[in-house]
């Protein structure tokens, strides 16, 4: 029974020994491996963004304004973005799958919108800016 108690206090005395030189790293640090760099984004994925959607209007009838624009290639939806300054979206920020969008209950403007396309490979650039009451 001693002996059984021996071989396992020594079997704790290597394994400790073997991890006390790893638990808190080498003390002399050493270089990472150095690796080939990998490539940006290729050419193909950054032509697949959507262009900036073109022709955007906005017709006025009792409180609503109705708004229309192009429909870009490759587009899965778009933001239509409305602010009440230039460059702003805090009154409308939603998307569609439509390439039309009615704002009813619009009070006194002046008012802002842009709209911009997005797909898989990410948002595209907004489309002109338009001002409107």
């Amino acid at each position: 029974m001693m002996r059984s108690g021996f071989g396992l206090a020594l079997a704790v005395a290597v394994l400790g020994s073997a991890c006390s030189g790893s638990e808190g790293g080498s003390s002399t640090p050493t270089s990472p491996t150095p690796t080939t760099s990998a490539p940006g984004p290729s050419p193909t994925n950054q032509s697949c963004v959507p262009a900036a959607p073109g022709d955007l209007r906005v017709a006025a009838t009792d409180g609503t304004r109705a708004f229309t624009w192009n429909a870009v290639s490759g587009a899965q939806d778009y933001f239509i973005q409305i602010g009440n300054a230039s460059g702003q979206s805090n009154l409308i920020n939603t998307n569609t799958t439509q390439t039309t969008y009615s704002w009813t209950g619009v009070g006194v403007g002046p008012f802002y919108a842009r709209v911009y396309a997005r797909n898989s490979c990410g948002s595209g650039p907004n489309s002109t800016e338009i001002s409107f009451n």
